[in-house]
């Protein structure tokens, strides 16, 4: 493949509930970070399909204390990177030379190293582009994991969707606490112990996992709605969920003819091979006419499993640019990848406002190869590209160092892709079944 930077985004929305410790499914820790400034290379391409192994609890690595030198050398990296490379020339309006000299002082003196990398993580989160961040050494090992399939967690295993009326349970892991205690997707989640669910509820960044999560053998009690059945209360007791409980992508047949693909992230290197597999799958049922392919909270990921994804369905070609402050990047799609029938089908791709990034340049790359129609709402419009930079510490900075350029040569940071059918009817908390952007997708396909 023509070489592209390395860059991946956090996905967001849906998420699974556990604590912050890295369960593996094999006994291997996360690969050591390489020195600064050099990037990291795009991951090793992998045919292996994820299998559920024994699962084996990894600790994350401890805050070594780091000296002072270190600290300035950090601080100083940090800065002058973000200085000559952030996409944004002009910061997003933020003064970044007075941020060197109000905060280096500050944070270099900072002695507690847990307090010294939330520091440098504020001055990051002051670009407010929603993407770029830093991640301390056991986020940035367990984020290793997640994206190599080696991540689990520890809590009850399910998936969640926040609602106006509480969490509704979205998918659930076969054999997890949550399964055996006869959780059913689309239950929704009132009240977590004493705790009532509202939107408005201060948990800070890890939102409800804070109240879900916890040791492994520790208990919990759910609150549950059921469709109109009087609220139950389950007792449950957390465990260990394996990091392929929750695959990126599955698919099943909406009729005798039309297959639905939902793909909630690009963050998983053999995301392609978990696609292939999903729809080898319903292959073997009936012979499909159409496919439905839905990224509706899909927040990005990986842009190279996002391109290996493409292949499945068209052979070659590019789908649009990177472009950082000085340079272009084309996006290639492999050859000789692609899986029959399904290249040869109409697709219709499904978008909200939570399609973003990865999924964005997904939808666009797509529309641009293949006839495709795309139905839902328009997307997020934030497609800035990252580029990681990894310390010595085991620490990384996610630098927000390009824009994607589609083929006709505009972007769509700030604006979106707008779909071909637009539906603005709330999806959120419907059953597949009810889904309005479903039937309209089904009626684009079989009019």
């Amino acid at each position: 493949m023509t070489h592209t930077k390395t860059h991946r985004f956090a996905s967001h929305v849906l998420w699974a509930v556990g604590v912050g410790v890295m369960i593996a499914c094999s006994a291997q820790t996360a690969p050591v970070p390489t020195p600064i400034p050099t990037p990291t290379q795009p991951p090793p391409n992998s045919s292996a399909t994820p299998t559920a192994t024994e699962i084996t609890i990894v600790e994350t690595p401890t805050l070594a204390p780091l000296t002072q030198q270190s600290r300035e050398k950090m601080f100083d990296t940090l800065w002058n990177t973000v200085n000559e490379h952030y996409v944004y020339r002009d910061f997003r309006g933020v003064d970044w030379a007075k941020i060197r000299t109000t905060y280096r002082e500050r944070v270099v003196q900072e002695t507690d190293t847990a307090q010294f990398y939330a520091r440098i993580k504020e001055i990051i989160d002051l670009l407010n582009d929603d993407h770029s961040r830093f991640d301390d050494p056991q986020e940035s090992a367990l984020n290793d994991a997640i994206y190599n399939g080696e991540a689990g967690y520890a809590g009850i295993g399910i998936m969640i969707r926040e609602l106006d009326t509480g969490l509704m349970v979205t998918r659930i892991a076969k054999d997890g606490p949550a399964d055996h205690a006869g959780i059913r997707p689309y239950d929704v989640i009132t009240a977590i112990g004493s705790t009532l669910v509202t939107t408005t509820y201060a948990l800070g960044d890890a939102g409800y996992s804070n109240l879900i999560r916890g040791p492994i053998g520790s208990n919990l009690t759910v609150t549950v709605q059921r469709g109109e059945e009087a609220p139950q209360h389950i007792s449950l007791q957390r465990n260990a969920i394996a990091g392929d409980a929750f695959p990126e992508a599955v698919a099943r047949m909406l009729d005798a003819s039309i297959v639905l693909l939902t793909i909630d992230s690009f963050d998983r290197e053999t995301l392609a091979d978990i696609v292939k597999n999903a729809l080898n799958q319903v292959v073997t049922q009936s012979q499909p006419t159409g496919l439905i392919i839905d990224i509706r909270e899909n927040g990005g990921g990986s842009i190279d499993a996002m391109l290996n994804v493409v292949a499945l369905f068209h052979d070659g070609g590019t789908i649009g640019d990177q472009v950082d402050r000085s340079h272009t990047y084309p996006l290639i799609v492999p050859k000789n990848q692609t899986l029959a029938p399904f290249d040869q089908l109409p697709i219709v791709i499904l978008t909200s406002r939570d399609t973003a990034s990865a999924s964005e340049m997904f939808t666009a790359g797509m529309r641009h190869l293949k006839k495709v129609t795309v139905v839902g709402e328009t997307t997020a419009g934030n497609s800035e590209n990252l580029y990681p930079y990894d310390f010595d510490d085991g620490s990384v900075l996610w630098l927000a160092e390009l824009l994607y350029r589609q083929p006709n040569g505009t972007y769509i940071e700030n604006v979106g892709i707008i779909p071909d059918i637009t539906i603005t009817d709330g999806w959120n908390d419907l059953h597949p079944d009810k889904d309005k952007f479903i039937t309209a997708a089904q009626n684009v396909l079989h009019p």
